[in-house]
């Protein structure tokens, strides 16, 4: 009958760096000590192929599930699974592991292999100058990522900001054109009239001048004088 451990450890280290410290065969060699190598289709080996396996599924900086096997197992006997599982606690991570299908009689072999040649191994390697030297050159890289980001934010708002302020500046030198325009139109057409009138007036002028010159006046009306005739004007002269 297969068999079934779970063995788990807070490691001081981001879930994150774990997790990428675990698929990558380099840097899984470094974390263990062992050797390690990778293949197509998440095909693996580790301690000199003392393990060999491939990865199923990855969930990033939460969940590794695998299939897993030794040179321990009976040539029969399928694969067993290793799910490793990562969850972020205070002053760490817990690096959880759930082995099952494993062969009879050699769980505890494996229970005791998972910490000696896995969580101390680990524990050193996260605490080593090495890797917090590497932390503090990835968090200076964060930080001059959001900087940078902030940046572009800034001059993106910038640009926009002026984009606005230059369509402002230009409506309202249209506007001010447009204005401008019927102002010059309504003063034009006042010039016009006032043109007129003065040359209607400059006319008038112009014809007095001339009459006075040729010594005329303006004629007047004359008054017609109807003298009243008396009683006696209508009867003859009286006989001698």
């Amino acid at each position: 009958m297969a068999e079934r451990i779970e063995v788990s450890r807070v490691i001081k280290a981001p879930a994150r760096r774990i997790y990428e410290a675990w698929l990558d065969p380099e840097e899984h060699a470094l974390m263990t000590g062992a050797s390690t190598s990778g293949g197509e289709g998440g095909a693996y080996t580790a301690w000199d192929g003392y393990i060999e396996g491939r990865t199923t599924s990855a969930e990033p900086y939460t969940r590794i599930v695998q299939k897993w096997r030794t040179t321990e197992f009976p040539d029969s006997h399928p694969d067993s699974t290793l799910t490793i599982e990562l969850t972020e606690v205070a002053g760490g991570t817990e690096v959880k592991l759930t082995h099952t299908g494993l062969p009879k009689g050699q769980s505890a072999d494996y229970d005791t292999g998972w910490k000696d040649y896995y969580f101390d191994p680990m524990e050193k390697y996260f605490a080593s100058p090495r890797e917090k030297l590497k932390e503090g050159v990835e968090a200076l890289e964060e930080a001059a990522e959001r900087a940078g980001g902030a940046i572009e934010d800034a001059v993106e708002q910038a640009g926009e900001a002026l984009e606005t302020a230059a369509k402002n500046v230009g409506k309202a030198l249209k506007d001010a054109r447009q204005q401008a325009r019927k102002q010059a139109v309504k003063a034009v057409k006042k010039g016009k009239q006032v043109q007129k009138k003065v040359a209607a007036q400059a006319k008038s002028l112009g014809k007095k001048v001339r009459a006075l010159v040729r010594g005329k006046k303006a004629a007047t009306p004359k008054k017609r004088v109807v003298k009243k005739k008396t009683a006696a004007s209508g009867k003859k002269k009286s006989r001698r």
